[in-house]
This record gives C-alpha cells, sequence and structure tokens, in this order.
C-alpha cells in the first residue's frame, strides 16, 4: 500500500522505515512541526517522578542544558515507544503505562504516593486529555510545565498532493487530533476534499479520526489500542 505518513518528524521518518519493512510504500507529509522550548520554566521542587504523554517532551527535557530534571527520577510514560524514548536519552528509571491516559493515571497511582512528594508533568501546548486533573484527583500534587509547541503546517507536502490528486494514495495514517485537524485543513486548500472512497484514514484513536469524519465518505479506520502496534495491525487487514 501506498501510505501517507502525517506525524511530526523525526518520527514520521522512523515510521515510514517500519512501513517499508512491512512492504508499503510510504509519502511523508507531516502536518506539524514541534518546537522545543530549553527554557521552559520548571519549578525547583523535590519532585518524586516526572510523567511525560508524548516522546517530543522526552527530546525536549534532553534538549535543557539544565539538570532541572535529573535523569536518575523517575519517569512514567503513557507508552512504549515514549519509554523507550526516555531510556534512549538517560532516563534509565523510565516506565510505560502500555496504553492510553487513563493507564497512565492508574499507574501513577498505583506506583507512588501522594504525601512522598509532587509530580512533574512535562507536557506540549496542546494537551489531550487532562493528565494534571486527572492525577490532582487521586489526591497528587502535579506541576505542569510547557517544555515545547506544535505548529500546523498550511500545506501537504508536494508528493502527498500528488498521490492524492492521481488516485496513487491508499491510506493516510493519523496520529492526533492535532495533526488531523491541519491534515483537514491542508486538505481542502489543495481541492482535494472529500478524499477518494479508495483513500482509508488509518486514526491511531477515535479522537485523532474526528476531524477527518466530513472528508470521506465511510468512517476513519480506528486501531483498536492507541499504539502504533494497533494501527500497523489494521493497516495489514486492510492490505489483505
Amino acid at each position: 500500500m501506498r501510505l501517507i505518513v502525517t506525524r511530526p518528524e523525526p518520527d514520521a521518518t522512523r515510521t515510514a522505515h517500519a512501513l517499508i519493512r512491512l512492504g508499503h510504500e510510504a509519502i511523508l507529509s507531516p502536518m506539524l512541526d514541534v518546537v522545543f522550548d530549553p527554557r521552559a520554566a520548571i519549578p525547583d521542587r523535590p519532585y518524586q517522578a516526572v510523567a511525560v504523554t508524548s516522546s517530543n517532551a522526552v527530546r525536549a527535557l534532553a534538549e535543557r542544558a539544565d539538570d532541572a530534571v535529573p535523569r536518575d527520577l523517575p519517569l512514567y510514560a503513557v507508552g512504549d515507544r515514549t519509554a523507550v524514548e526516555a531510556k534512549r536519552v538517560g532516563f534509565r528509571n523510565a516506565r510505560s503505562a502500555g496504553g492510553a491516559l487513563p493507564d497512565l493515571v492508574s499507574l501513577l497511582a498505583a506506583d507512588l504516593r501522594p504525601e512522598a512528594g509532587p509530580l512533574l508533568y512535562a507536557a506540549g501546548s496542546a494537551q489531550a486529555g487532562d493528565l494534571a486533573g486527572d492525577v490532582q484527583a487521586r489526591g497528587f500534587e502535579i506541576e505542569t510545565a510547557t517544555v515545547y509547541r506544535s505548529t500546523p503546517r498550511p500545506r501537504l507536502a508536494g508528493v502527498a498532493i500528488d498521490a492524492l490528486r492521481s488516485g496513487n494514495a491508499d491510506g493516510v495514517l493519523v496520529y492526533s487530533r492535532r495533526s488531523a485537524e491541519a491534515f483537514a485543513i491542508a486538505v481542502a486548500a489543495a481541492g482535494l476534499a472529500p478524499l477518494a472512497e479508495t483513500v482509508t484514514l488509518f486514526c491511531i484513536s477515535a479522537a485523532a479520526g474526528e476531524p477527518l469524519t466530513e472528508l470521506t465518505a465511510g468512517r476513519p479506520a480506528v486501531a483498536e489500542e492507541p499504539d502504533q502496534i494497533s494501527l500497523f495491525a489494521l493497516i495489514e487487514r486492510a492490505a489483505r
């Protein structure tokens, strides 16, 4: 299958390589640019752990010149890939909740005690869900530090426009609601809406698929679990 990948770099290229290994063709058209803020204010407090819901947050912490978030601090990640990225940049005590935001909240509540100190949530400027609120509801104190932001791209990559216009694209991979929103706007701006029925929108979650409902005659295809393994399984079923 010829698949358009809309997630930001460097994850877009990594996803493309994985698709190629599975025998697909990948067309890169990132719909967001991620900008780290190495000077984002992080209050100096005795944190017992840091929570992240994105690999971008991990990379943003790794870019900092200070030691505001020590590498030996326990780090709790929403999914396996984010935990792997955390270990790669030196957070040796990284753990994965292996799922979605509620799984991360449950893991934090099971592992930690509110009286042991505050938590740090390293986040982006736009957040899916309310991790801080959910954690506070469990009795924890949590500080949120905005360490990166994502800005939408107004246009699709030329190769993606050509593939959609010529009917040579079989599907589009969407990893977040913000990417989906940017993709929908860019498709309309290019005069490509609605998409051909032969183009399947493969979404990592129902929330990611919501902005795309007007782009296709059918419903976006949604992964059973909000992770890349489930998304790829969805693609493989469609490829058969």
